[in-house]
């Protein structure tokens, strides 16, 4: 018996079903090759390649230490303290005859020793009482040290044996050079990930991330003994990120 009130233009309810699900597979289908581009766009945007960049500067320094120190002897405390004032007031004038100013020279403390407390060979006894000290003499004038340094005979000249003469330079502009390092640095990188992407069949695009590193200084010729050096050598690697596009 048929069913009075269904709609002669009516379909069949498996037909209905049969679109439905043809809509929904279609729909799916799209869809699903929407997140699948996306996936592979993202994945696309998250590759990249990590390189480090090297840059190097040498630099002249700015800053001048330069410690003198001699002794002198007695037969007693005062003679050897005497003996000491007298050659600290010759080797502070033949510093100022060479150029440096007196507030450039700075007097180290005066260590007086007597030689009968330190056991071992005794001295002859005008040399009992051992007075040692000197100076340092700081200055930016760093050409000035330089000369001043390679002549220390003119210390003998003025009754002075120097035990020590040792300088040490410093480089203290460091602000000044690194934004062009960091500069250096980073194109130095660029042109290491521009190999890399160009025997990958890829091309370098922007940078992902940086890290600058540290700045070292040392002697243009050798990594140690940096700061008897009156050039010096100021070296930063820094490690970067870029993204690679096809």
């Amino acid at each position: 018996m048929s069913d009075t009130n269904a709609s002669p233009h009516a379909a069949p309810r498996s037909s209905v079903a049969f679109i439905s699900a043809l809509i929904l597979a279609a729909g799916l289908a799209t869809g699903g090759g929407l997140i699948a581009g996306a996936i592979r766009d993202a994945r696309h945007f998250d590759q990249s390649v990590e390189v480090r960049g090297l840059a190097e500067q040498v630099v002249k320094s700015d800053q001048a230490s330069w410690q003198l120190n001699f002794t002198t002897f007695g037969a007693d405390a005062l003679s050897a303290n005497r003996a000491w004032a007298d050659k600290m007031t010759a080797l502070e004038q033949t510093l100022k005859a060479q150029g440096f100013k007196a507030e450039n020279i700075r007097r180290l403390p005066l260590s007086l020793s007597d030689s009968f407390g330190n056991g071992g060979n005794l001295p002859p006894l005008n040399q009992r009482f051992r007075a040692n000290g000197g100076v340092v003499v700081e200055t930016t004038d760093v050409d000035l040290v330089d000369r001043a340094s390679r002549t220390t005979e003119t210390f003998v000249s003025a009754g002075v044996v120097l035990d020590n003469s040792y300088v040490r330079y410093f480089f203290t502009d460091l602000n000044r050079i690194k934004p062009g390092m960091l500069k250096a640095a980073t194109a130095n990188a660029r042109e290491a990930a521009a190999t890399f992407a160009k025997d990958s069949g890829v091309v370098v695009g922007n940078i992902k991330s940086a890290n600058q590193g540290l700045f070292a200084i040392s002697s243009p010729v050798s990594d140690y003994d940096a700061e008897s050096s009156l050039m010096k050598k100021v070296r930063v690697v820094s490690r970067i990120q870029f993204f690679i596009e096809p």
